[in-house]
C-alpha cells in the first residue's frame, strides 16, 4: 500500500515537472496586471579586468595553502 502511494507522488511529480518545461516561452507574455510590475533591464555591461592567460593570483593562493598546511607540521616535527 505504502509503495503504491509512493509510486502514485513520483508519477505525478514527473508529470507536474514535464509540463513545467514544456511550456512555450511566448506564454509568458500574457499575465494580465502582472505584466504591468514586470520591467526589462539590459544587463550591465561585463566588466573584465584580467588578463586572459595570466595565472599570477592562482600562483599566489597555491603558495598560501602550502605555507597554511606546510608549517604546522613542520613545527610539530621539530617539538618531536
Amino acid at each position: 500500500m505504502k509503495t503504491k502511494i509512493v509510486f502514485i507522488l513520483l508519477v505525478a511529480f514527473i508529470f507536474i515537472a514535464f509540463a513545467g518545461c514544456s511550456l512555450p516561452a511566448a506564454s509568458g507574455r500574457h499575465l494580465g496586471a502582472a505584466s504591468l510590475a514586470m520591467r526589462v533591464t539590459p544587463a550591465p555591461p561585463a566588466e573584465d579586468q584580467s588578463e586572459i592567460g595570466s595565472t599570477d593570483g592562482i600562483f599566489v593562493m597555491g603558495i598560501v595553502i602550502v605555507l597554511i598546511t606546510a608549517v604546522p607540521i613542520l613545527s610539530r616535527r621539530k617539538k618531536k
